[in-house]
């Protein structure tokens, strides 16, 4: 990211409302984060069968926490008001271009989990569920592994 053109202004917008936070840049930390990421694929696949409920939660905490490493690498956190939105939309506006195809279905598995959690009268998720966006987020842990490298720290 030369100069940190791209998705600048939507960081510093995000900042400015509150949504994110600055924080100290920590390649350590976001190796962290990228490996409880990968733990947590490795328990969706486990649990699928026997949870699916958090088989899914662990599907969606795997994406979160992988997107929330590629701020860390770069001294961002989002807050508490800005949550796991705020993470969603800063890798986006950064990393569009590049991941749009893998972060397109972040929404409705964010969505999909959200519902599990506070499930209503058509709330089902299976094992298919889980088995079926699992790779998604295997795809999109893959991705930020790859990109940590390359990341600097974000400069107001």
């Amino acid at each position: 990211m030369s100069g940190w053109a791209r998705g600048r202004a939507e960081i510093l917008g995000m900042i400015e409302r509150g949504e994110l936070t600055q924080v100290t840049a920590s390649d350590e930390l976001a190796s962290r984060l990228l490996a409880t990421a990968g733990q947590h694929l490795a328990s969706a696949r486990l649990l699928a069968d026997s949870d699916p409920y958090l088989g899914y939660a662990a599907v969606y905490d795997a994406i979160r926490k992988a997107l929330s490493a590629l701020l860390q690498a770069q001294g961002l956190r989002a807050t508490t008001s800005g949550g796991h939105l705020a993470v969603i939309d800063a890798v986006r506006a950064q990393f569009g271009p590049s991941m749009g195809a893998l972060l397109r279905p972040v929404d409705r598995i964010r969505v999909t989990r959200h519902d599990a959690e506070y499930p209503g009268q058509t709330t089902y998720i299976n094992k298919d569920a889980v088995l079926d966006d699992l790779p998604k987020a295997e795809a999109i842990v893959e991705a930020a592994a790859k990109a940590l490298p390359h990341l600097s720290a974000f400069t107001a």
